[in-house]
């Protein structure tokens, strides 16, 4: 009789089972690994995206900031003004593919780095220009002040001179003193002989003396004789070009004569020769020297 004895097949079984297991546990053991791996390389793709946000951010930030402080530069100079303007656009232009994520990140920091590098420059420049035009102003100032002061100064003195010049031209005007003046006649011997009458009266004779003054110039001077007769009218000068200035405007003289006047007191006479019947009344006489009023009397005929 023969017996079946189950413990070979049992045995086969297990290894089976075993088999069984140790596959699920290295199924398992790969897919966790696999599992770990995607985990790592998700956390790892989400830092990265982090990160590229950041740097974007950033990099945007810097690329506003300096729009923001180019806005804050003014200048006068036309060159620096048109290069900044293109900085600016090209600023811009860096900011849009930025935003736009077309752009390298990593290109476009070093790009703006570069930008604000430049703008560091016109930061330098137009302060250096500022300051020196600050110099400039606070010089100009300084100079127009001294140049007041100096105006002032000018003018004080020029009044001072122009009073001192009007003092001097008084002073130095001359005076005729003991003025006498009168009708003569001449007899045949040719002695003048003093008349009060009209109708005999030949000349006038007008004496006096050029009194002392020590301010007026020495030299020639040219004195200029006006009667003027009872009409109101001046007895004319034997010259026809019997004009001069006097006291602001032109007149008629009825004689004129030269002195050498040397600040001394010196007598002068001056004749003027009739033309025809001189009218009775009053007759008035005035001598000038350089357009000034010197001397002045009166005389009567019948």
């Amino acid at each position: 009789m023969e017996t079946n004895d189950p413990r070979p097949a049992k045995t086969s079984s297990n290894t089976l089972l075993l088999a069984l297991v140790v596959l699920l546990l290295i199924s398992n053991v790969v897919l966790l690994y696999l599992w770990s791996q995607k985990k790592d390389q998700a956390t790892t793709a989400a830092a990265q995206v982090t990160t590229v946000t950041s740097e974007k951010e950033n990099v945007t930030k810097l690329l506003e900031d300096m729009l923001v402080q180019y806005d804050t530069l003014s200048t006068n100079n036309t060159q620096l003004t048109t290069e900044m303007e293109a900085q600016r656009e090209q600023i811009a232009s860096l900011m849009d593919k930025v935003k736009r994520g077309t752009y390298d990140i990593s290109k476009a920091k070093k790009e703006a780095e570069t930008l604000r590098k430049i703008m560091k420059g016109y930061v330098a420049t137009i302060d250096s220009l500022n300051q020196a035009n600050q110099a400039l102003m606070a010089e100009n100032v300084n100079t127009k002040q001294q140049l007041g002061e100096v105006t002032g100064q000018k003018q004080a003195l020029e009044s001072k001179t122009a009073e001192q010049q009007e003092v001097i031209r008084k002073g130095s005007v001359l005076n005729a003193t003991n003025i006498t003046a009168g009708a003569l006649f001449l007899r045949n011997n040719g002695k003048q002989v003093d008349t009060e009458r009209g109708s005999k009266a030949e000349m006038v004779k007008c004496c006096f003396t050029l009194a002392e003054n020590r301010i007026s110039l020495a030299g020639n001077k040219t004195l200029y004789m006006r009667i003027i007769g009872p009409d109101g009218t001046v007895l004319p000068a034997a010259d026809p070009s019997n004009r001069f200035q006097y006291a602001g405007m032109e007149g008629e003289f009825s004689v004129k004569r030269d002195v050498n006047y040397q600040n001394q007191p010196v007598d002068v006479c001056m004749f003027w020769t009739a033309t025809g019947k001189m009218n009775g009344g009053e007759y008035k006489v005035d001598v000038y020297e350089s357009g000034v009023a010197v001397g002045h009397t009166t005389f009567n005929l019948k």
